[in-house]
């Protein structure tokens, strides 16, 4: 009799081939193959089937297998499931499982006493009659009802939650927004009037006191956005606005951050007034805020940071770059996703919660433009935003 006997893993990863008789030419494999593959390709969902029926029940007998590596364009495979793993028996025709194990008794008696408990096997199942698979399926379309209301269920109460997070959310970083803003006032004002009567280290101070005031609104203004994108409410109020002076004011700004790394921030606009631009003043200030301070953020002290302005055919082009550390090649996919935070840190140890450049290509599609970055270990960062300085659908 000729025929094959293999033996797998709980997996049904081979382990070994075990030749009866001649064997059975074609159905060859290496260790550690899924042994559905060594059927063939045309075999795979038929062994699949055999597969899982074999993990169901323990147990199977003259499984037909339709593979092209036999003449008959069949295999018929025995097999059962123990402790040990799994273990196959295949013959060429149906029944010959018997013949097959007086013949593996003398070559390998270890084995034909794993294929024993086969012997007790009913050969025909029995076939369900149509009324009792009408009963099952009625069952399990039942129960998938149930299923499904639970689901909706499960979503109706998660969404609430979600929503009710969001509305907290955005008071939270409401509330925090107006005393931050205090605090930054009195500082610049403090400054202004003791101007020519603080030390080093007092004005040090304010100015600490100031950095980080303004950074910490960065923040705030992020929550909030972050919270009415969640809950699709992120509006833009748009308004004819000078862009130039935009930048211009919000360079100066951030040279407060800059100036605690000794960071020089280079600032290029057109020397020609450009076209007024329908924008979102505050979201494309929030825009040049999460730029600017990513780039000084991962910048070395005494670096450079540019800020480039121009405008061409009725689009204005803005970049910011730096000559920092650059982001490896697998990072820059994940870049303006939400809470996508790389493995960088800061020149200094600065973190970050992974919100800004989402936010920014939110605002950039918003107004129907465009962000894209270019960078590189080692190169430092450029990010090219790119507006259409009229109304635009995103």
């Amino acid at each position: 009799m000729d025929g094959s006997v293999l033996t797998c893993d709980h997996d049904g990863r081979l382990r070994a081939l075990h030749r009866v008789g001649a064997g059975l030419p074609g159905l060859t494999g290496k260790p550690g193959t899924p042994f559905p593959v060594l059927f063939g390709p045309d075999a795979v969902a038929g062994a699949l089937d055999l597969f899982s029926g074999l993990r169901k029940s323990g147990q199977t007998l003259d499984h037909p297998v339709p593979s092209r590596l036999d003449p008959a364009g069949v295999f018929h495979v025995s097999g059962l499931s123990d402790a040990e793993g799994l273990v196959l028996a295949v013959a060429r025709a149906p029944g010959g499982l018997p013949a097959l194990m007086e013949e593996l008794e003398a070559l390998n008696p270890r084995l034909a006493r794993r294929l024993a408990p086969l012997r007790s096997v009913v050969p025909e199942p029995e076939v369900p009659t149509v009324d009792a698979l009408f009963d099952e399926m009625t069952l399990l379309n039942n129960e998938l009802a149930n299923v499904q209301r639970a689901l909706a269920k499960a979503n109706a109460e998660l969404a609430a939650s979600n929503e009710q997070k969001n509305r907290l959310m955005g008071m939270l970083a409401h509330d925090l927004r107006t005393p931050l803003q205090v605090v930054v006032g009195f500082a610049e004002m403090l400054e202004q009037r003791l101007d020519g009567r603080l030390e080093a280290t007092e004005r040090a101070c304010l100015e600490r006191i100031r950095e980080s005031s303004l950074s910490m609104r960065h923040m705030v203004e992020d929550a909030l956005s972050l919270a009415a994108l969640q809950a699709g409410r992120l509006r833009l109020a748009r308004r004819p606005s000078d862009l130039a002076a935009l930048v211009r004011r919000n360079v100066s700004m951030n040279r407060v951050l800059a100036e605690g790394k000794s960071i020089t921030i280079e600032l290029s606009v057109p020397e020609h007034p450009l076209p007024m631009a329908d924008i979102d003043p505050a979201k494309l200030d929030q825009l040049l805020n999460n730029l600017l301070s990513n780039a000084i953020k991962y910048s070395d002290r005494g670096g450079r940071v540019r800020v480039a302005l121009s405008e061409d055919g009725g689009r204005a082009r803005l970049r910011v770059s730096d000559d920092g550390r650059g982001i490896p090649p697998a990072e820059l996919a994940q870049l303006f996703q939400p809470f996508s935070r790389t493995g960088r840190l800061g020149t200094e140890g600065e973190g970050t919660v992974g919100l800004g450049l989402y936010i920014c290509r939110s605002i950039v599609e918003g107004h129907g433009g465009r962000i894209i970055a270019d960078s590189a270990p080692g190169r430092g960062s450029t990010f090219t935003v790119d507006l259409p300085l009229t109304a635009s659908s995103p």
